[in-house]
C-alpha cells in the first residue's frame, strides 16, 4: 500500500509542476476574427455587444446564430438587424426576408468586407480595394500605415477622426449606383464611402465594408467607440436583432454526439456516466480486499415450533382444540383480508365472502357450515379435524 502512495505522490507532483508551468508562461492571444459577442479576444464582438444595450437600454436586443428567414416569421413589428461578417452574401429567402422588414419601416446594419449574390444585385452596389484601383493607388506611397475615417455629415466633424491600421481595414470602399438615392455616412482618407445609408420602402439599410472596426481591438483604444456608437445610432429606436449566422455560422457541435450536447438534461446525464465510470475505474484499480467467509444466518425455528406444537396437540387428542385455533386463524384472515366481520355466519357472510375470494359459494357454504358444527360440539374426532384442515387449505390456495 505504501508503495501505491508513493506513485501516486510522483504523479500529484509531476502535475502540480504543470499547472505552476503553465501558470508562469506568457499567454498566447487567440488572434481569430470571430465577431462573437461572447468572446473578448482581440477580435471578438464582447465590447460591442455592450455597447449596443446601452444604445438601446429600454429595447429589446436578440443575439443568435439564426438567418434573417428563420427570424422573420418571429418578427410582429419592424425591427433593427445587425450582421457583422467578413463577406455578406445570403441566399435569396434570407434577403427576401431582409428587405420586407426594412420595406416595412425596419432597419439593417450590414457590416462585411464585401457584398455579394442578390443582396449586392438589388442595391446594386459594390466593394473593392483601393490598393487595386489605379487612379488611387498614388495615394498609397506617400501615406502612413494608418487609416483615418470620419463621418461626412458637416454636424458630426467634431467628433473627429477615427484612426485604424491601414492593413487591417483593408482600404475597403463602397461602389454605389447614381440611380440610387444613397448617403454617404463616413468615408475613408480617399474621401470614398465606408458607410453608405440606401433608403428601401419605409426603412433604411446601412452598408459599412470595416467590420475589423467593431472588434474589441479596435473598438477599445482612444476614442474608436464613438465611430462604432455613431454609425449604430443611424438606426431607429426599435428592438434590435444581431444574428451572428453568416459569419459563424449555427455554432452546433459537429461530432455524432451533437444531440446529446445541444440538450442540457442529455448532456449533463452524458458527463455523470462519463465521471461515474471514470470514479470507478479508480475505485477498481485499487488492490481488493480478501474475501470474507460467509458465516450462514440463523435458521427460522417459528415453523419447526409450530409442527412441534400442532403434533402434540394431535398425540394428546385435542382435537376440539386445535380445530378452534384454526378456525380462530382463519376468521383472522379474513377480517384481515375482506373486512368482514365474522361474528353471525349466516347466508349473507357466505355470499360475501363468496364474492370477495372468487371462491364458488358451495365450496365456502360447505366450509362455514363445518365450522359451525364443530364449534357446536364439545368434542370431535381425528376425521372432522382432517376434513376441517383439508378444507381451509383448499379456501386458502389461491388467497
Amino acid at each position: 500500500m505504501k508503495k501505491d502512495w508513493k506513485y501516486i505522490a510522483y504523479i500529484a507532483g509531476a502535475v502540480v509542476v504543470y499547472l505552476i508551468f503553465s501558470m508562469m508562461a506568457p499567454r498566447q492571444l487567440d488572434w481569430r476574427i470571430t465577431f462573437h459577442r461572447n468572446h473578448k479576444i482581440p477580435f471578438g464582438g464582447y465590447a460591442l455587444s455592450e455597447l449596443i444595450h446601452d444604445l438601446f437600454p429600454e429595447q429589446r436586443v436578440l443575439q443568435n446564430n439564426a438567418t434573417i428567414y428563420e427570424l422573420y416569421d418571429t418578427i410582429h413589428q419592424p425591427v433593427n438587424f445587425i450582421s457583422i461578417s467578413t463577406d455578406f452574401s445570403p441566399p435569396d429567402d434570407d434577403v427576401n426576408a431582409l428587405l420586407k422588414n426594412v420595406a416595412r419601416g425596419g432597419s439593417a446594419l450590414i457590416s462585411a468586407h464585401g457584398f455579394y449574390g442578390k443582396f449586392a444585385d438589388t442595391l446594386k452596389i459594390g466593394t473593392s480595394d483601393y490598393y487595386f484601383e489605379n487612379e488611387h493607388r498614388h495615394f498609397l506611397t506617400d501615406k502612413e500605415d494608418s487609416s483615418r475615417l470620419r463621418f461626412t455629415n458637416i454636424a458630426l466633424h467634431d467628433t473627429g477622426v477615427y484612426i485604424y491600421p491601414r492593413k487591417n481595414i483593408h482600404e475597403r470602399f463602397i461602389l454605389r449606383s447614381d440611380s440610387l438615392h444613397a448617403k454617404a455616412v463616413a468615408e475613408n482618407d480617399v474621401h470614398l464611402p465606408v458607410t453608405l445609408a440606401i433608403p428601401w420602402g419605409k426603412g433604411t439599410i446601412i452598408l459599412n465594408c470595416t467590420p475589423m472596426t467593431f472588434t474589441n481591438a479596435y473598438l477599445l483604444p482612444g476614442d474608436n467607440s464613438r465611430f462604432a456608437a455613431t454609425t449604430l445610432s443611424y438606426l431607429p429606436v426599435n428592438d434590435v436583432i444581431w444574428t451572428e449566422y453568416y459569419h459563424l455560422g449555427r455554432m452546433e457541435a459537429t461530432t455524432p454526439l451533437r444531440f446529446i450536447l445541444n440538450t442540457e438534461s442529455l448532456r449533463w446525464a452524458y458527463f455523470i456516466t462519463i465521471l461515474s465510470i471514470i470514479v470507478f475505474i479508480l475505485f477498481e484499480v485499487k488492490r481488493k480486499q480478501r474475501i470474507i467467509p460467509v458465516i450462514k444466518p440463523l435458521g427460522n425455528t417459528t415453523l419447526e415450533f409450530v409442527k412441534t406444537i400442532g403434533n402434540l396437540y394431535y398425540q394428546q387428542g385435542e382435537h376440539k382444540d386445535l380445530a378452534e385455533k384454526k378456525i380462530h386463524y382463519l376468521f383472522e384472515q379474513i377480517r384481515t383480508k375482506y373486512w368482514l366481520g365474522t361474528s353471525r355466519l349466516d347466508d349473507n357472510f357466505i355470499v360475501a365472502l363468496s364474492k370477495k375470494s372468487g371462491k364458488p359459494e358451495d365450496e365456502v357454504r360447505s366450509l362455514i357450515m363445518l365450522i359451525r358444527l364443530i364449534q357446536s360440539q364439545p368434542q370431535i374426532a381425528v376425521d372432522r379435524l382432517i376434513d376441517l384442515n383439508e378444507k381451509i387449505e383448499k379456501f386458502n390456495s389461491h388467497l
